[in-house]
């Protein structure tokens, strides 16, 4: 299975009040690292290492793709959020399992459930 993905990132859930007309924030590649996933996008760079949480599922007013959310704790201990989309082939391989892919990938590799 691969070690990379190409996605669309949301830090937060994405409201129709927040004026954002895109579905996501920023877009750019996921990477399985040893101890954590590594997001380098084109205006944002994340390192989630302290997992929480993660699901599946709709999030805010995109009613059309799912995501997957994963609650993390930063190095300053502030819980954050960070929602994933597979963006390949302009979003649909999302629609048609490449990101629940994603999600049983990171349930496995980092011993969700």
């Amino acid at each position: 299975m691969e070690n990379q993905f190409k996605v669309w990132y949301l830090p937060s859930e994405n409201r129709i009040r927040d004026l954002n007309l895109l579905a996501m924030k920023d877009s750019g590649l996921l990477t399985f690292e040893k101890d954590g996933l590594k997001f380098e996008g084109k205006n944002e760079n994340i390192y989630i290492k302290n997992f929480q949480s993660i699901s599946y599922g709709k999030q805010g007013r995109d009613f059309v793709n799912n995501w997957v959310k994963i609650e993390y704790l930063s190095d300053d201990k502030e819980l954050k959020t960070a929602f994933f989309a597979d963006k390949k082939m302009l979003g649909w391989s999302g629609i048609f399992g490449g990101t629940k892919n994603l999600y049983k990938k990171i349930k496995t590799e980092f011993q969700f459930g």
